[in-house]
């Protein structure tokens, strides 16, 4: 009869890590943000504090060129879906330098959605009405992601005032979901 040696059992639910070396975890936070393959939040976690920080130092970190700012901009959008609140400064600032390209500001803007907190509806606020068609389009579905009578009304002003008619549309997609979420929110609340 043989002896199965206990360390190297492990349940069908727990999958072995192994352990990864600075270098490896580099590779795979290069790698999620650039989408192959796109990580899961669980996939981010086990990259553990070494990786979390070499994502925040993608992120704040000027890039020059089009391919690192792409980059740049992942990470942004990243950061502000795992780290919410605790970075959301990292974001404001990013769309507060005038210099920040659009992709740039763009991915800061997506964090933002995904940080979800009221405290970005300024910033957003004067971003809805940037220059660039493109920073618009991802205020407003950052916007959506809020989800405060303030972002609702700010999204209702860009459907009905936006030059650029792909801008409206997408505006008025999210002024959609938020009337359906807050429709959904009032047939809960009656118990329906």
């Amino acid at each position: 009869m043989a002896e199965t040696d206990p360390s190297s059992t492990s349940s069908a639910n727990e999958e072995e890590l192994p352990m990864l070396t600075p270098a490896e975890i580099e590779r795979r936070v290069v790698s999620y943000l650039n989408g192959s393959p796109r990580a899961t939040r669980d996939q981010w976690r086990r990259l553990g504090a070494h990786g979390m920080r070499w994502l925040y130092t993608i992120a704040v970190s000027e890039a020059q060129g089009t391919r690192a700012n792409r980059l740049r901009a992942a990470a942004l959008a990243t950061v502000g879906q795992l780290a919410g609140a605790t970075k959301l400064d990292a974001l404001l600032d990013v769309v507060a330098d005038p210099e920040s390209s659009v992709i740039v500001r763009c991915g800061a803007i997506e964090g933002m959605g995904h940080a979800g907190l009221n405290r970005a509806l300024p910033v957003l606020q004067t971003q809805a009405y940037h220059p660039d068609f493109k920073v618009r389009l991802y205020t407003c579905t950052a916007l959506g992601r809020i989800a405060t009578a303030g972002a609702a009304r700010i999204v209702r002003d860009i459907a009905t005032r936006d030059p650029h008619s792909q801008v409206r549309r997408a505006a008025q997609v999210e002024l959609n979901r938020l009337k359906s979420k807050a429709a959904t929110m009032r047939k809960a609340a009656v118990g329906e």
